[in-house]
């Protein structure tokens, strides 16, 4: 099964954020990146999302960065592998609102899987459900941005990455409020550092970083409580050529 983003969602995405009501959105999210910068360190990267996002995460201590936007250009995808690259040969992975505009995100998480090492740490940023975004998305026009888009729960992402051996080093929301008009975007800093405060969980976007666990083989001597005696053939068995 073949990722299958739908290219239209990206680009109206790519101009929502750029529109001048959503810059305070916007805002929050840059301003998050420092932080996520901090928790994760590596050689390799990869980044898969926005490109409006690209350069704040970009670093001169990576041996290299490739970013890919659209997912399913037909210039990135292979009959035998959904993304070019080899299994286990990224250890930085980056994922910025491409689950919310991919119609089957679990492929995309399991492919990021492939092509993650053993130690690899992947961030993620996303619509978050279970908000006050999340409540009023049946409300809206489904022909909007961002209520056209898939929104997944703290709770679903980070099963995901738990089945495949993840584990979740750093959580964090921002954005309580829904940017539905320009009376609230003056309000918005306020009440997201409220939000942080009472609501941690519950904020527009979601900030998710997961770090790769491998349980190492190690070998068990095993131990036995009876003592073994070898002992010689009796002499009567022992076959004679004459």
């Amino acid at each position: 099964m073949k990722l299958n983003t739908n290219n239209t969602k990206y680009k109206e995405l790519i101009k929502w954020y750029r529109k001048p009501i959503n810059q305070p959105i916007k805002k929050l999210l840059n301003d998050s990146i420092p932080t996520l910068k901090k928790h994760i360190s590596g050689n390799n990267t990869l980044f898969v999302g926005l490109s409006e996002f690209k350069k704040k995460f970009e670093s001169p201590k990576y041996l290299s960065f490739i970013a890919i936007d659209q997912i399913t250009s037909s210039d990135y995808l292979a009959e035998s592998k959904r993304l070019p690259f080899e299994d286990n040969s990224h250890d930085v992975i980056i994922i910025i609102h491409a689950l919310d505009y991919t119609d089957n995100p679990y492929e995309l998480v399991r492919e990021i899987d492939r092509i993650a090492t053993d130690d690899a740490k992947v961030i993620l940023v996303g619509f978050n459900k279970f908000s006050l975004w999340g409540l009023i998305k049946p409300l809206m026009n489904k022909t909007m941005m961002p209520w056209i888009l898939n929104f997944h729960s703290l709770y679903s992402v980070r099963e995901w990455f738990k089945i495949l051996g993840y584990e979740a080093s750093y959580k964090d929301t921002s954005g309580f409020l829904p940017m539905i008009s320009k009376n609230i975007s003056k309000y918005l800093e306020k009440v997201s550092i409220i939000q942080k405060i009472f609501a941690s969980n519950f904020g527009g976007l979601y900030f998710l970083i997961f770090d790769k666990k491998m349980i190492p083989l190690t070998p068990v001597k095993l131990k036995f409580k009876n003592k073994y005696m070898i002992s010689t053939f009796p002499k009567s068995t022992v076959n004679r050529v004459k």
